[in-house]
């Protein structure tokens, strides 16, 4: 049972705990020797390690995506926290515990199956509803995407993240309709639920989150694509331009081709998908950042929200 999260631990303390190594880098000095330098994870989150003198043991059974005992001390570069490892190797299988680096949605898993379910069964049209049916209804594949996480680190990265993810896109968009009468709400929702459906394969998380083979290689757009086009083709009396639109709300759902996306949206209900997608993303990296600064007023910069984020105070 791991002692030391990666949240907790301050500047200045000594470590001696497992870590799940996610990054591995050799670089060179400026003596001509070498230094190795880490990203070091857990549930609580991650940490950037280096690794100065006797890095050639560590090179011989330090690898990407395992588990590792390290001792150091918790120091300071550049204003942000840095590992100093004075030692790490293979951590017994006996110390590993998913429960220690990965963690779980706030909401429980059963109810908001529940409520997706809800939504899937208000589509109307027989097309669509089919094809959730042919998802859905597979209990294996609804287990997957009850369980996957929604990312490995930016948003959602946790045991059922995807299902948050969705079930809280569906409840910002089943008001859409309402109030733009020329969307067809039935694709909307039915976009909206398959459109990171690639993620139940994009990711392993037996004992801690990483990609999978394929998630490094395809990614979740790919295969999401693949994976609906396989339901079409046994579908043989879907409208095909429905069928073409919903791939496209697949292929499109980041937005912009710098994001990943090899399209950007065409129509409103590509386009608000893609709205309700990164709303939703952003509004759980805004709350993370939130919970991991208790005691601040302003965070560091944060990248992919590119600011930096401001704490109100507590109401009293």
């Amino acid at each position: 049972m791991k002692r030391q999260f990666i949240k907790d631990i301050k500047t200045g303390t000594q470590v001696d705990d497992v870590f799940y190594c996610s990054r591995r880098d050799v670089r060179e000095r400026r003596d001509g020797g070498a230094f190795l330098t880490l990203e070091l994870r857990d549930k609580t989150g991650f940490a950037n390690a280096i690794m100065w003198d006797r890095i050639e043991d560590a090179l011989k059974c330090v690898e990407v995506g395992g588990f590792y005992r390290v001792t150091g001390r918790m120091g300071d570069y550049q204003g942000k926290a840095q590992l100093n490892v004075n030692l790490i190797y293979p951590a017994d299988k006996a110390e590993i515990s998913r429960d220690d680096f990965i963690a779980a949605s706030r909401y429980d898993r059963a109810e908001l199956m529940t409520e997706l379910r809800g939504f899937i069964a208000a589509v109307k049209n027989p097309h669509l509803r089919g094809l959730l049916d042919a998802f859905f209804g597979d209990a294996g594949f609804a287990e997957k995407f009850s369980l996957a996480p929604g990312g490995a680190r930016v948003h959602h990265a946790y045991l059922g993240g995807l299902l948050e993810h969705t079930t809280l896109m569906a409840r910002l968009a089943r008001s859409f309709p309402e109030v733009y009468k020329e969307i067809d709400g039935d694709l909307l929702m039915t976009g909206l639920i398959l459109h990171d459906v690639g993620k139940v394969r994009e990711y392993v998380y037996d004992v801690a989150i990483d990609h999978s083979y394929d998630g490094r290689l395809l990614g979740h757009i790919t295969m999401g694509y693949e994976m609906v086009q396989d339901k079409l083709a046994g579908m043989k009396d879907f409208p095909v331009e429905l069928g073409r639109m919903l791939l496209h709300i697949i292929l499109a759902h980041h937005g912009q081709m710098e994001f990943g996306s090899p399209k950007t949206p065409k129509f409103a209900e590509a386009f608000i998908v893609y709205f309700l997608d990164n709303l939703d993303a952003r509004a759980a990296m805004f709350r993370e950042t939130v919970e991991k600064n208790p005691n601040a007023k302003w965070t560091d910069f944060q990248q992919y929200l590119e600011t930096n984020v401001y704490i109100p105070d507590k109401p009293a």
